[in-house]
């Protein structure tokens, strides 16, 4: 029996022997640790990134980058001639012209597209006069401003002292009152806050509304109106334009203000009482029951 041997190996030996040698084979890498290799890298990668925005806009550093470049755009657009030279205002009166300029907050010279239109908006409507207010950009080079101011409608007398009130009910700065001294005077310590109401009531009858001279506002809850002859009226707290306009009736049907009156009290809805100004002297006590004046009309 042949015997059966493994042919002999031969070791090569000298120089160059080791380029003879063949290395052994990497064991391949599970998919899985490929997949998490590639999202760890991924992660830290846009981790990084995100930590460096983070910081930019807490520290404000992007902020300051974003306003250096916006403001290096608009200065260029002012150069180009977009940049406020003129301010032209309408509507106001009362208003100083400096004072709507400096409301403003925009030197001559800044960038139009830079202008906060709103924010001059507000501004306006903080002055005392100014109830709306409405910026236009007129390029090249204008801003147009149209406001609309308070009309005085009442002087608020309160702690003998006297106040500019609006019709709706806003009081008006002003130094000068003197040519507001035909104006109603409104008393009262919330008197302004319900003056609106009180104008609307009044204006339903205009001659009369005419010769009201005051109006105190009693407890908080309802209006006496004093007329330029001395008479007081007093409204009731409910449903006030009913008694208002059955006192107008009465005035056109029997001219009750031009009667020896001091006081009309209309707070009860179904009658009318009127207090005399002057007591009924003895001639008038004995005098015929019909012809006596009457305290009280229904």
């Amino acid at each position: 029996m042949r015997r059966l041997e493994a042919p002999a190996v031969k070791i090569a030996r000298g120089r160059g022997a080791a380029r003879n040698i063949v290395p052994p084979r990497k064991r391949p890498q599970p998919a899985w640790m490929r997949w998490a290799i590639r999202f760890g890298i991924g992660f830290g990668t846009c981790a990084a990134l995100g930590g460096a925005l983070i910081w930019s806009a807490q520290s404000g550093w992007l902020e300051r980058q974003w306003n250096a470049t916006v403001d290096g755009a608009l200065a260029m657009t002012a150069d180009a001639g977009l940049s406020l030279q003129v301010v032209e205002v309408h509507g106001r009166g009362e208003t100083r012209q400096q004072d709507i300029v400096g409301a403003l907050g925009a030197p001559r010279g800044a960038p139009l597209l830079g202008l906060d239109i709103e924010a001059m908006r507000v501004r306006l409507i903080t002055l005392p006069w100014i109830v709306s207010a409405d910026i236009e950009r007129r390029y090249p080079d204008r801003l147009l401003v149209t406001v609309e101011e308070a009309e005085p409608m009442a002087l608020w007398q309160r702690s003998q002292k006297l106040f500019l009130v609006s019709r709706a009910g806003k009081v008006i700065e002003t130094a000068d009152l003197g040519k507001y001294s035909k104006l109603l005077v409104i008393v009262g310590e919330h008197a302004p806050d319900q003056a609106e109401a009180l104008f609307d009531l009044l204006g339903r009858e205009p001659q009369l509304r005419e010769r009201v001279t005051a109006a105190v506002f009693v407890g908080q809850r309802r209006w006496n109106l004093r007329f330029d002859n001395g008479v007081d009226v007093k409204l009731p707290e409910e449903n006030p334009g009913a008694a208002w306009s059955r006192f107008a009736a009465l005035q056109r049907e029997h001219g009750i203000l031009e009667k020896d009156v001091r006081i009309v009290d209309l707070r009860l809805p179904d009658q009318v009482v009127v207090r005399r100004a002057h007591p009924a002297t003895s001639e008038e006590s004995d005098a015929p029951a019909s012809d006596k004046p009457k305290d009280k009309a229904t």
